[in-house]
């Protein structure tokens, strides 16, 4: 089956990568205070994670990948420590996966969670909402949610049609008619949040093209809101690092 959106491609190392990703967020785990598996759904995956700091600034929630189909949100607490630097707290938002729910269900689970962080008493002033891979095309469905004040969106797939003749598709199960309604390309939302999209300039040409056609369709609304980063060296793992280490305010 075609394969264009595999990023062992791009990235042989990626078992590897995936695994010191673990191993690093292991770390986090077992040395950084935090409240673990929070409820804001009545589902078995609709938990999350904080990581709080006292007096914090800001909150970053962040929408982990894995194409709507893999990783848990345990994998990328290694984010935590370059945040919590900078007077920063974390959530770490999980969500039910394919092929067990649809990719909709998967939207309204980040919905229903933004409604419950919402309502918390340790929530911040400022919020930013960080989704990777899928959990940026999560979290731009959900850039009209009064609690994002921010969207980065890291590595994103903004248009669901190339993925349904590929292997990903499997467990999606996407008709065309499901591909062209979840894709923001075509149903670009009108919002007033402050957008920031990153791609790695070593990533799959697909990915590129991705963030570029979403950056477009929402400059077509005359959004002066929205950003577009190319960053150099960095493929569609190291931008995590990149973003969060270096980026990140």
């Amino acid at each position: 089956m075609n394969r264009p959106y595999d990023n062992a491609t791009t990235v042989p190392s990626e078992a590897a990568i995936l695994a010191d990703f673990q191993n690093r967020s292991k770390r986090v785990y077992r040395h950084y205070v935090h409240m673990a598996d929070i409820r804001y759904a009545n589902s078995p995956r609709a938990i999350m994670d904080v990581f709080p700091v006292k007096q914090a600034q800001k909150t970053v929630i962040f929408v982990h990948g894995g194409y709507w189909q893999w990783c848990e949100k345990s994998d990328f607490a290694f984010i935590v420590p370059a945040l919590h630097e900078q007077n920063i707290q974390c959530v770490l938002l999980e969500y039910a996966l394919a092929p067990l729910v649809p990719v909709d269900l998967m939207i309204e689970q980040v919905h229903q969670a933004l409604d419950f962080i919402q309502h918390q008493d340790w929530i911040t002033e400022h919020v930013a909402v960080v989704g990777h891979s899928a959990g940026a095309h999560l979290t731009a469905m959900n850039l009209t949610h009064p609690l994002v004040q921010k969207a980065v969106l890291l590595s994103g797939l903004y248009d669901l049609r190339p993925l349904c003749d590929t292997h990903l598709n499997q467990a999606l199960q996407l008709s065309l008619d499901d591909a062209e309604r979840l894709s923001l390309v075509v149903h670009t939302l009108s919002h007033d949040t402050d957008c920031e999209l990153y791609c790695g300039a070593d990533e799959l040409q697909e990915l590129k093209w991705q963030s570029e056609q979403f950056y477009h369709a929402l400059k077509g609304l005359n959004q002066t809101h929205v950003e577009l980063h190319l960053l150099k060296d960095v493929n569609h793992y190291s931008i995590l690092d990149a973003y969060f280490t270096h980026i990140a305010t």
